[in-house]
């Protein structure tokens, strides 16, 4: 019975220390500029649970976990504020804008009313010279205030562009942050689940790569998560170079990437079958201390957009195919004679 209470006390506390992993990785893809910081430090406070834990260590973890989380709320929500701040500045240029064009046309459209009294005069006149006096008057008159309003249009159009153009590139930057996986740099999954609804919405053929790296959670215990995050960097490095720029890379989550490819089924299978050699294989990752090799390969599931598909049946679809293939490697493995690789 002792030994069944530390059994379960082993299994606990690494499901809690788990935990940690699981809000870091949360924390990252929910605000990935503030996120990778939380990420780390909950790594660090992971590294204190081990076998030899005492109860203090455990409160006093907890009580550093609830710090870490509390500062990452706060500056994802003052990272969001400032966003938000941008965007009304933004409307209130545009605003501004909208009046000054408004102003400057009441201004414009009473010099015209004035020019207009003056010719209705010039109408009455019997004088055939004074006619003459008074229209050219009017004509230079007319010249000036048309040259004077494309000026001014100008300048107003140039100065909205120029500060325009600032909040743009500062928006484009905040869609690339919000899209991106804080980690490996590929699509996030906001942005897979967003891009797949456009392709299913458009109705027409395209094709879903699902990818699950095989062993990495054994990796992952056995050398650590710094190993594990090196490894998911470099595989994504070596997916996003096996397919077009064209393609959608993204990472799903944890281990799990998607590609999403504007392309029929053939075109997709013999794309997975040619990057199987490419991205399969050994990599060198970094433990935090030296250098290690992994043999590292991946289970891909390849399916293409039928009708009637929505988002979600074409990516179910997906992940069962992988779930097959992943199978057939593990069938695969264990046909081989000791000492063969796969």
């Amino acid at each position: 019975m002792e030994l069944q209470a530390e059994e379960v006390l082993q299994s606990a506390l690494k499901s809690y220390a788990d935990v940690f992993v699981a809000v870091g990785e949360a924390g990252a893809q929910a605000c990935p500029p503030v996120g990778e910081g939380l990420k780390q430090s909950l790594l660090n406070l992971r590294q204190r649970l081990n076998a030899e834990t005492s109860a203090t260590v455990i409160t006093e973890t907890e009580q550093l976990l609830e710090q870490e989380l509390h500062t990452w709320s706060e500056r994802a929500a003052h990272f969001y504020r400032d966003k938000t701040e941008e965007v009304r500045e933004i409307l209130s240029i545009v605003a501004k804008a909208t009046g000054q064009v408004s102003e400057r046309d009441q201004r414009y459209a009473k010099q015209f009313g004035n020019l207009t009294e003056r010719l209705e005069a010039t109408a009455r006149l019997n004088d055939l010279s004074a006619i003459r006096q008074s229209l050219l008057k009017s004509i230079a008159e007319m010249e000036t205030c048309v040259t004077k309003m494309a000026k001014d249009s100008q300048e107003s159009v140039g100065a909205l562009r120029a500060r325009m153009s600032v909040y743009e590139a500062r928006l484009e930057e905040v869609e690339q942050i919000a899209s991106q996986d804080p980690l490996t740099g590929l699509a996030n999954r906001r942005r897979l689940e967003r891009q797949l609804e456009l392709l299913a919405n458009r109705a027409r053929p395209f094709s879903v790569i699902y990818i699950d790296l095989n062993e990495f959670k054994y990796i992952n215990d056995t050398l650590g998560h710094i190993a594990g995050d090196d490894l998911l960097k470099q595989f994504a490095g070596e997916l996003r170079t096996a397919f077009r720029t064209t393609d959608v890379v993204g990472r799903w989550g944890g281990d799990e990437f998607i590609v999403l490819m504007d392309s029929e089924f053939r075109d997709a299978v013999t794309r997975v079958k040619r990057i199987e050699k490419w991205v399969d294989g050994e990599y060198l990752v970094s433990t935090g201390s030296k250098p290690c090799k992994v043999q590292i390969s991946a289970a891909s599931g390849v399916v293409s957009w039928e009708p009637g598909d929505t988002p979600t049946t074409i990516l179910q679809r997906a992940d069962a195919a992988m779930y097959e293939h992943k199978a057939r490697m593990k069938t695969a493995r264990k046909r081989l004679p000791p000492g063969s690789g796969v």
